[in-house]
């Protein structure tokens, strides 16, 4: 997409949204930021500016496409402005339905929360990635993964040893 024209499409995660616009101006310095059905504040329009994104008002209708190539954003007025791309900010929904029957706490961001190892509210119950972290990637979610899984093992060992030691002063008593 370097070089191109780039279109960003407002939407539903507005911080993530915003952000988006101008990581793609690292790519191209033709960016178009399409706000649909947000407001945007004095202060967002200054720094979009400052950066050289150009804002286009309006909602949108639809994208346009000929022969499987987009040609353009189409907005409910009629107008068209010409891109070769777009990116439409993800709204992000945590799979947590397991984890909130069981009863774990969600923090303020609306997402289970976890201490640092990733144990979860609930006795015996770790979390990472998605569930815990809305933006977290791939590979931050891996290594969350890794270590709630490692946290859990001790956990384990630990509940092991305690068993181990109670059966024993019983069967020496």
């Amino acid at each position: 997409m370097r070089d191109t024209a780039i279109g960003v499409l407002g939407g539903e995660n507005r911080p993530f949204t915003l952000h988006q616009a101008q990581l793609v101006r690292q790519w191209s310095d033709d960016v178009v930021f399409f706000p649909h059905r947000i407001v945007l504040t004095d202060d967002e329009r200054a720094r979009f500016d400052a950066r050289g994104i150009r804002v286009v008002e309006g909602e949108v209708a639809r994208l346009t496409v000929a022969q499987h190539r987009l040609q353009g954003v189409e907005l409910v007025d009629g107008r068209t402005v010409a891109r070769t791309a777009v990116f439409v900010g993800p709204r992000f929904v945590p799979r947590d339905d397991v984890l909130t029957a069981l009863g774990c706490v969600l923090g303020e961001n609306g997402w289970v929360q976890v201490e640092p190892t990733g144990r979860t509210s609930v006795p015996g119950v770790w979390a990472a990635g998605n569930v815990v972290d809305s933006p977290a990637q791939v590979a931050s979610a891996v290594g969350a993964g890794a270590s709630a899984a490692i946290s859990l093992n001790h956990h384990l060992l630990a509940e092991d040893v305690e068993r181990a030691l109670a059966a024993r002063s019983h069967s020496v008593g």
